[in-house]
């Protein structure tokens, strides 16, 4: 037997069939990433689980996120005030660091203590109108919101009164044993006529009834603003009694 006639002829294969065991190939893979999908899509936490199980980070106790920390709250501020600097007081969570800001910037820092409170002494105004609110900072240093805005007005003028229907020196006479007072203060006020109160409208007006004997009348009218700013206005008349 010649050496050639021990060897064998490799088998030959058409194209035909090539192309045939290709598709066949490309359909199983095609097969296998379907049966996949649909595995993850009905299994995924179960895979999930299985994976995390041999993940060297199974043990961490994973992401929580911190509550931001509660707003402060101011106690008991004024609407005004006649002096340029103000102390004021609120409670935060104990232990929050509180800072103020004052028609925006930041004017102080205080540590809320162990009841919560917190003080802000000596805060400086602006004369007029001024807008005040403060924040809390944890240990982490979140930040809360902020406070409500305070609006204080520093006012150092004391109140103009107006009497309009009387004069110092003037006579009354009536047969009621009374003297009508009316007249106008330039702003919101607490008016008293000789220690009682008299009611100021919205326009800023003010009526008040005083009863009198006859004879000279002194009538004090004290008017107080807001702020706390008072003006003393007095008068000395005379009551007769007639028609």
């Amino acid at each position: 037997m010649t050496p050639s006639n021990s060897l064998k002829s490799p088998t030959r294969i058409s194209e035909r069939a090539l192309r045939n065991r290709l598709k066949k190939r490309v359909y199983a893979i095609f097969i296998i990433i379907g049966l996949g999908v649909v595995s993850l899509f009905f299994f995924a936490p179960q895979v999930g689980s299985l994976f995390g199980y041999f993940s060297k980070y199974r043990n961490d106790p994973g992401y929580v996120p911190t509550p931001k920390p509660m707003p402060p709250v101011f106690i008991d501020s004024p609407e005004a005030i006649n002096q340029d600097k103000i102390t004021l007081t609120g409670r935060a969570l104990p232990g929050n660091t509180v800072k103020i800001y004052v028609n925006g910037p930041e004017k102080g820092t205080d540590t809320a203590g162990s009841d919560g409170l917190f003080t802000f002494s000596d805060i400086k105004l602006n004369l007029g109108t001024n807008t005040i609110f403060a924040k809390a900072f944890d240990d982490k240093g979140q930040e809360s919101d902020s406070s409500e805005f305070l609006i204080i007005n520093y006012d150092n003028k004391a109140p103009i009164i107006e009497i309009e229907n009387i004069e110092n020196g003037d006579t009354v006479k009536n047969l009621n044993n009374r003297i009508e007072i009316s007249g106008k203060v330039n702003e919101k006020a607490t008016i008293t006529i000789n220690e009682k109160s008299a009611i100021q409208k919205s326009d800023l007006t003010f009526y008040f009834v005083l009863g009198v004997k006859e004879g000279d009348v002194e009538i004090k009218i004290e008017a107080e603003d807001l702020a706390g700013n008072k003006t003393v206005k007095e008068l000395k008349v005379k009551y007769v009694k007639g028609s």
